[in-house]
């Protein structure tokens, strides 16, 4: 019985820590999810839009992809695919003048040809910049996946 009480708290996430200006972190989380709907949406020019004109994005097992011409080689999907779902979920967001830095957990689906795919999961890193034009933007992105278990 006890395992079930304590069960909904296991799985509950951690409240998010934020330190900085409040309008920065509300903007550096409508961009966190603009890269999402643009994502789910295919609009691969929109999610690179995201980034600084030289964001640096770091996955596992590949080499840094710097720019935004390499970016969008990076995430243009396959044939077929498609994005079902992306959400990334911050532990942390803290806000020093014109740089931040956010991590946490992504999740996803998507489906190949109208067929679904297993979920994917892991965990980020990002640094954020504010642009001269006061936008916040993905100076450098670092992720990998988790084990399901």
């Amino acid at each position: 019985m006890l395992c079930l009480l304590l069960a909904p708290a296991a799985l509950a996430q951690p409240e998010m820590v934020t330190t900085g200006n409040e309008g920065d972190v509300a903007a550096i989380l409508e961009q966190s999810g603009a890269f999402s709907t643009a994502y789910m949406q295919g609009d691969i020019e929109a999610l690179v839009a995201v980034y600084a004109e030289d964001g640096i994005a770091a996955t596992g097992g590949r080499d840094f992809i710097r720019g935004h011409e390499a970016l969008l080689r990076f995430w243009t999907l396959p044939e077929g695919r498609t994005v079902t779902h992306h959400a990334a979920t911050p532990v942390e967001v803290h806000v020093e003048g014109d740089l931040a830095y956010d991590w946490g957990y992504y999740e996803g689906t998507v489906a190949q040809d109208g067929e679904a795919r297993p979920p994917f999961r892991g965990k980020y890193l990002i640094v954020w910049q504010r642009d001269p034009d006061g936008v916040w933007r993905i100076a450098h992105d670092m992720w990998n996946s988790l084990r399901s278990e």
